[in-house]
């Protein structure tokens, strides 16, 4: 089944319930060490949504690296971090790709989604 495929550390699962509970989609979860990233794309997810908040270079080299191996075709990619220059780098790579903070993401994720 198609939905979000969820990058984040134990203490950010919480955005997983709130997905589920606002109707989404969320079959893949994984915490961005090791290279189990690279089964994303046997899910065929919808959208990808990675944690920036904690170690933000490790989040930002999978989504390079899956964008690289073009894992990410026409997937769009909600980065979530406290900060607006998350994005900086990786928007030359992945079409797609938005920024939001923790407090906004069920609508970024909406939005993107919708193609917005």
């Amino acid at each position: 089944m198609p939905g979000i495929a969820v990058l984040c550390w134990e203490e950010n699962r919480p955005w997983v319930s709130a997905l589920r509970q606002k109707g989404f989609s969320v079959p893949w979860v994984e915490e961005p060490k090791g290279d189990a990233y690279r089964q994303m794309s046997t899910v065929e997810p919808e959208l990808l949504l990675v944690d920036l908040t904690r170690l933000p270079e490790q989040g930002r080299e999978i989504i390079l690296d899956l964008a690289d191996r073009g894992d990410l075709n026409g997937v769009p990619v909600v980065v979530v971090s406290d900060k607006s220059t998350a994005g900086r780098g990786l928007k030359s790579k992945v079409k797609k790709l938005s920024v939001t903070t923790p407090r906004k993401i069920i609508s970024a994720v909406k939005t993107a989604m919708e193609g917005g």
